[in-house]
């Protein structure tokens, strides 16, 4: 007997509701923990004022638990070519190396982040559901995106712009339709389950009416182009940082113990304000509370050295502090207000680094309301586009050209995508000469 299509359609939306609630409660649940984890960590070593000359001896263990511990070790960058490429199949054990390195490099103050660990053990849960269920390799790869999304959901505290996120930094130009659902239902189930216990994020609506008498717009689209070249010269940093400590001749945790001695020195010479999750600083800044002019050059510094020496943790909470710091310096620069731009900024550079201008878009709304969320949205846009065809993520599927003025080889992983510049053809000027030839002629 053959089904109605509303009958099989029911079925299929209850399906994904009862699967996407369950690995959401898990997630949440495991997210929280660890969530709370780390900032006891963090509170515990902020204590202790010299906490971070320990920083050499714990980007050293942090190497040897990566070599000889757990040496199946997952990056975001390479779950998102299993979900591209391998329906999300991933191995479970990677999760405590997470658990581990993270706590270890924030606790003595490298400048890392939660974001990506916490999607990652996520997607690790979703990965392990779908082994259990035994399901077949379509649901296998939506249910690793729904641990991947609820996990974004959790540390981000917006739950639609964490779902959204998680499916947008698969491909450049697509975002997957099929996946919406469970994505949606997985992250606010998890948001709702952490906030439950006791989990609390940062949401500071803006008191903002835009002022288009005081060229308001014009500061907006400039800043727009500030933010874009801060994505472009800061994925260029990161990957030929880490390209240059890769193939420097040194057992990878001497090279832990030389990257955490210069972090000692530069936060000697610069102070503490650049090391950990950086997350006072940075709401100041959007409470338009003063800052330093290059406090974003040094958090980038900061930043770089850990990554490329520790390769863990997130980029994404320092890429946060980065844009609002920035967007506070070109406030100040501009005479414009710097909360605002700090604000705008925040979102801005994450979506050119990560090409990802829909979800930071919505988390605008969700973290600082409707008022300013339209023009960080045309501040994103400008962003990304001016970040080039390349990412923080490098295994991102390619689906769009940026511009027509740019040949690129499309449905390819970005970092093996080359970019040709085409002749200039003002083809519109062209047709427009050729008009008025010829009726002079006539």
């Amino acid at each position: 007997m053959r089904l109605n299509e509303e009958v099989v359609l029911f079925f299929t939306v209850l399906k994904w509701l009862v699967l996407s609630t369950f690995i959401g409660c898990v997630v949440g649940l495991a997210a929280s923990g660890f969530i709370t984890f780390i900032h006891y960590i963090i509170e515990a070593g902020n204590r202790y004022e010299h906490v971070f000359y320990l920083l050499p001896l714990s980007f050293f263990l942090a190497n040897v638990i990566s070599l000889f511990v757990f040496k199946n070790h997952l990056g975001t960058d390479a779950l998102i070519a299993a979900i591209n490429k391998n329906h999300g199949r991933v191995e479970g054990n990677f999760i405590p190396t997470k658990i581990v390195n993270v706590s270890l490099i924030l606790a003595t103050g490298g400048s890392a982040g939660k974001e990506s660990p916490c999607a990652q053990i996520g997607a690790g849960i979703g990965s392990l559901f779908a082994s259990l269920f035994r399901v077949d390799n379509v649901d296998r790869r939506k249910m690793v995106l729904c641990g991947f999304c609820a996990g974004f959901a959790c540390v981000f505290g917006a739950p639609i712009a964490g779902a959204l996120f998680g499916i947008e930094i698969l491909a450049v130009g697509v975002i997957l339709y099929d996946v919406l659902l469970p994505a949606f239902v997985a992250s606010l189930t998890a948001y709702q389950v952490s906030s439950a216990l006791g989990i609390t994020f940062f949401y500071y609506p803006l008191n903002f009416v835009p002022a288009f008498g005081q060229d308001f717009f014009l500061r907006l689209l400039a800043g727009g182009i500030f933010f874009g070249l801060i994505a472009y010269a800061l994925i260029g940093a990161i990957r030929r940082s880490t390209a240059l400590t890769a193939g420097l001749a040194l057992w990878r945790p001497l090279k832990g113990l030389l990257g955490g001695a210069v972090l000692v020195g530069l936060t000697l010479l610069f102070g503490r304000d650049y090391l950990g999750l950086g997350l006072s600083l940075m709401e100041g800044c959007i409470k338009g509370k003063p800052v330093v002019a290059y406090a974003f050059l040094l958090k980038a510094l900061f930043t770089i050295i850990t990554l490329s020496i520790s390769r863990s943790g997130s980029v994404i909470t320092p890429i946060l502090f980065i844009g609002a710091t920035a967007g506070s310096f070109f406030g100040h620069l501009t005479g414009g207000d710097p909360g605002t731009f700090a604000a705008i900024g925040f979102v801005s550079v994450l979506a050119g680094v990560t090409n990802a201008p829909i979800s930071t878009s919505i988390l605008a709304i969700e973290l600082f309301g409707t008022g300013v969320a339209p023009y960080a949205a045309v501040s994103c846009v400008i962003s990304f586009l001016l970040s080039g065809h390349r990412s923080l993520y490098s295994s991102q599927i390619l689906a769009i050209s940026k511009s027509q003025g740019l040949a690129v080889e499309l449905g390819r992983e970005i970092q093996d995508t080359q970019t040709i510049s085409k002749p200039l053809r003002f083809s519109g000027w062209t047709r427009l000469r050729w008009w008025w030839r010829r009726r002079q002629r006539s």
